[in-house]
């Protein structure tokens, strides 16, 4: 199908805009404009520009001991971020590589959502988004390994890193599944290679975005605070696809239960992740979630934004309910 267009169905008018395909363009867009606006600025530091997390884990006392460092893990935090403070004198190819990294990981989390939003909130048109957000993503990864090489300055080197460094190793998987899907996300390659092949094989698009978080972890080290953000939206996203699997997918309390159980498990995957990479009591880390005077963690923003979808979605299928047959597929749990 055309670039940014859609089927009209009218007849002489094959095609018309699709603003779900413009928006999704835009969207993909967007990093690369910020990026060059703090290239304009001069302004390559990690920042918090959503007020999501802050250094440590939430006190004096926890964030003492995480030890040294502890305030940025890499450098100062994720580069453009959600958890990090100042930048310590990071270069700026780093912090460039670092940014278009994490921008990358959340045009993956948003392509997975986009059939989630489409049911919850019966935009069936919203699919036309789907595939100029998956391959923005891909672009993004390319981009941030190219980074990677030119940082490096051999290509030798990199090749030994990837095989020395276990989350390069696993950064690496992702971006060549990413170009195994890049390469069929053509109306061609599904004609080729079957409907159904091409259906399983772009299955690999979730065990693709687990790597990335898990190489996100990794590169973080100590402040995981936006890489913890992102898995709980990615635990989010498999729960619904659960509950959509046995017809409670819009459900309002099959939804709220999946809100809350997404924030606990994102909570204890942060204390087990302390646990792991520093040796700290999980009960502090979990302590650390109630500290609301020093920062919201990534459990919360996971649960209050699923309780929010949730509502969203019911006020929505009020107004424009699904249609009967996909409602009883869709059947919800009251």
């Amino acid at each position: 199908m055309p670039f940014l267009r859609e089927r009209s169905g009218a007849k002489g008018s094959p095609y018309r805009w699709s603003p779900e395909k413009i928006a999704a363009l835009l969207f993909v867009l967007l990093p690369f404009a910020l990026l060059a606006a703090r290239i304009l600025r001069g302004d390559l530091a990690a920042t918090d520009p959503l007020g999501l997390g802050a250094p440590g884990l939430g006190g004096p006392g926890l964030n003492a001991g995480l030890g040294p460092g502890a305030a940025g893990g890499l450098g100062g935090g994720a580069a453009g971020g959600l958890g990090g403070g100042p930048a310590l004198g990071a270069r700026p190819l780093v912090e460039t590589l670092r940014f278009l990294g994490d921008w990358a990981v959340r045009l993956l989390l948003i392509t997975l959502a986009v059939t989630p939003a489409r049911r919850l909130f019966n935009w069936p048109k919203l699919l036309n988004a789907r595939r100029t957000l998956g391959l923005g993503a891909a672009a993004l990864v390319a981009v941030h390994f190219g980074l990677y090489c030119i940082d490096m300055g051999s290509f030798s080197v990199v090749v030994r890193e990837i095989v020395l460094r276990i989350y390069l190793t696993i950064g690496f998987v992702a971006l060549l599944g990413l170009l195994a899907l890049s390469s069929t996300s053509w109306d061609g390659a599904v004609a080729r290679l079957g409907a159904e092949r091409w259906r399983r094989l772009h299955l690999l698009a979730y065990p693709i975005t687990a790597l990335a978080i898990l190489h996100f972890f990794m590169q973080q080290k100590l402040d995981v605070t936006e890489p913890t953000l992102m898995a709980g939206f990615f635990l989010w996203l498999m729960g619904w696809r659960v509950l959509q699997r046995y017809g409670h997918g819009t459900g309002l309390l099959a939804l709220v239960l999946l809100a809350v159980s997404a924030g606990l498990a994102t909570a204890l995957l942060e204390a087990g992740w302390y646990l792991a990479a520093t040796g700290i009591d999980p009960k502090r880390v979990l302590a650390a979630n109630l500290a609301f005077s020093y920062s919201i963690r990534p459990a919360w923003w996971v649960a209050g934004l699923g309780i929010a979808v949730a509502l969203a979605s019911e006020a929505a299928l009020r107004i424009r309910p699904l249609p009967a047959r996909r409602a009883r597929a869709s059947s919800a749990v009251t």
